[in-house]
């Protein structure tokens, strides 16, 4: 049996997600930091499949601590794990900031992730057919970062919501596709496949912080779940063993920004979420 961990597998992509692979015989830990809606969604999914093996397990991915210590208990119970869908993210209606004094949407949607992995790597290589899978978006095209510590720490404040906040939520998932390359360097010689994708405009509660206005003239064109989770689950179950890489939509190979295939913040991105925690070796505790 293999076991697919989803953090953000609570809502929206990641419980439909969720929901397909424990159907389809996959032990499923779903992460998320409501428990009581994690709960929901383990009782929900065994009602459709009474002989699923899925879990919930807290984690809150702004919060460093947490997930560290998540990854130790996922560790201590788990030989191996063969899908790592990182699927958690989320948009803030202001500027706030985690403990840590970072962005909050950055620290979640990619700081978080990024010590999971670490964390996480050494289960995923035991595997025969491990998979990594990152949720991004087209909004990475408004993106653009020149320097990470101060899109972190000193993220822009101003008062055109939209601007403002569309601008850091673009930066998150620019982070998700450089995190995608770097790991696509590093993971070279192991059998490690690694994707980002954008499912496209979905019907979620993310677009519920937009100004009303937008979200009666907009909401009614955005496509279900179910399709906007479709790339994610055909990337974690395709037999394919030679596709392996780069940023996905609708099952194809997508167009990207030029900041999104630059080196030089690929490296800069490494560089900087390795100083954070303290990681000289990425993927070895």
């Amino acid at each position: 049996m293999k076991t697919a961990l989803i953090t953000g597998g609570s809502a929206g992509l990641g419980k439909i997600t969720s929901e397909t692979l424990a159907g389809l015989g996959y032990r499923v830990v779903i992460a998320a930091r409501d428990e009581v809606k994690g709960q929901r969604v383990v009782r929900e999914i065994l009602e459709k499949h009474p002989s699923a093996d899925v879990e919930f397990a807290q984690v809150d991915m702004a919060d460093y601590t947490s997930v560290a210590e998540f990854a130790e208990a996922i560790g201590s119970r788990f030989d191996q794990i063969d899908r790592l869908i990182l699927n958690a993210g989320l948009f803030t209606s202001s500027i706030r900031k985690n403990d840590a004094g970072h962005e909050y949407m950055f620290a979640a949607t990619h700081m978080g992730h990024f010590l999971l992995t670490h964390k996480l790597m050494p289960l995923l290589k035991r595997s025969d057919d491990p998979r990594l899978i990152v949720t991004s978006s087209v909004a990475h095209w408004v993106g653009n970062i020149l320097d990470f510590n101060a899109t972190i720490t000193n993220p822009p404040r101003g008062d055109r919501f939209l601007l403002k906040q569309f601008l850091l939520y673009g930066r998150s998932k620019l982070a998700n596709i450089l995190f995608v390359n770097g790991l696509e360097k590093h993971l070279k010689d192991s059998n490690v496949k690694v994707f980002s994708f954008h499912p496209g405009g979905v019907k979620t509660e993310f677009y519920r912080q937009f100004p009303d206005l937008f979200v009666k003239l907009f909401f009614p064109f955005l496509i279900s779940e179910r399709k906007g989770a479709d790339t994610q689950i055909f990337l974690a179950t395709d037999d394919s063993k030679s596709r392996n890489g780069g940023y996905w939509c609708r099952r194809k190979p997508g167009i990207r920004s030029r900041s999104s295939r630059s080196e030089k913040l690929t490296d800069d991105l490494w560089d900087f979420s390795k100083e954070v925690f303290g990681i000289s070796t990425f993927g070895e505790s």
